[in-house]
């Protein structure tokens, strides 16, 4: 055997281990749930074929239509103010000031803490006798129902998400302005603009590639979530905090409805495909936008 080929079989045997990972634990679940998703199991009897039924369940059932709308809602509500708040803070932090460092790593703090974690310590934080009542009691005329009404609860799983993810954001919109030239800067100085003429000729049309990237991963994680709505409220009251990463779970392990629960999740992983190939199209247009303005 020559050089060549024991090469070729050495890297072979790194990668196999891998390759095999892979297609146990992540190919094989994902052919696995499109097979159920066609299928009525309730992990008692056998499976049986139902064709495309639990699909056009997903389409005629109200609830499920209802509980889109929250996941699209949640995702609006979720995404902008991580986009605005991760901005504008990234835009304070690329500052030097005395202090920096420390006050960058406790906004990033939360997103290394268990998301489970962070939920139940915010669910005693929005109790009706909680820190956060406590702390409106001065401006309320009585405890506010953070958990127990519609409107609030949403307002409050939306509260806790954003707090946590945040300073991630931020710390991916640092590395992009790091990386614009500051030569453009002192050009454009010279020329007399401000503040305000800087972010927008410079700082955001440079920055759009990040912005990009954060809205749409913002948009997947957000798609995702899960954790945070079955600990802080369990999709309560009435489904005014579910979403889809929550349903899958009660129909699969609540209702017992393996068929439906897979039927969603091959739908929200059609639509996260969808998502991740926006993202990709996108970058791969502002780069060429790039290159040839920096060619021309």
């Amino acid at each position: 055997m020559n050089l060549y080929r024991r090469r070729n079989l050495s890297g072979l045997v790194f990668v196999l281990p891998v390759v095999v990972f892979f297609l146990i634990f992540r190919y094989y679940p994902i052919l696995r749930a499109a097979e159920l998703s066609f299928q009525d199991w309730n992990l008692i009897m056998p499976p049986e074929d139902v064709g495309w039924e639990n699909y056009q369940w997903i389409l005629e059932n109200e609830r499920v239509q209802r509980i889109m709308l929250n996941t699209i809602e949640f995702v609006a509500w979720y995404a902008g103010p991580n986009l605005i708040i991760g901005l504008g803070l990234a835009l304070i932090f690329v500052q030097p000031f005395r202090g920096r460092g420390f006050y960058r790593t406790l906004y990033f703090v939360p997103i290394v803490l268990s998301e489970a974690l962070i939920a139940v310590v915010w669910r005693l934080l929005f109790n009706q006798r909680g820190l956060v009542n406590a702390m409106l009691d001065p401006f309320t005329t009585g405890p506010v129902p953070w958990l127990t009404n519609g409107d609030y609860a949403q307002l409050a799983v939306i509260i806790v998400a954003v707090w946590r993810t945040f300073g991630y954001y931020m710390l991916i919109f640092i590395a992009g302005l790091n990386q614009i030239p500051r030569d453009y800067y002192d050009a454009a100085k010279v020329d007399g603009a401000n503040s305000t003429q800087l972010f927008w000729g410079i700082t955001f049309p440079l920055l759009r590639p990040t912005t990009v990237f954060v809205l749409v991963t913002t948009v997947i994680t957000a798609t995702q979530s899960f954790s945070t709505q079955y600990v802080l409220t369990r999709g309560s009251p009435n489904d005014a905090t579910n979403v889809l990463g929550l349903l899958v779970w009660q129909e699969g392990f609540a209702s017992r409805n393996l068929g439906r629960a897979a039927a969603l999740s091959m739908t929200l992983f059609v639509v996260l495909l969808v998502l991740s190939a926006i993202q990709l199209i996108a970058l791969r247009s502002r780069r060429t936008d790039t290159e040839v303005t920096i060619e021309a």
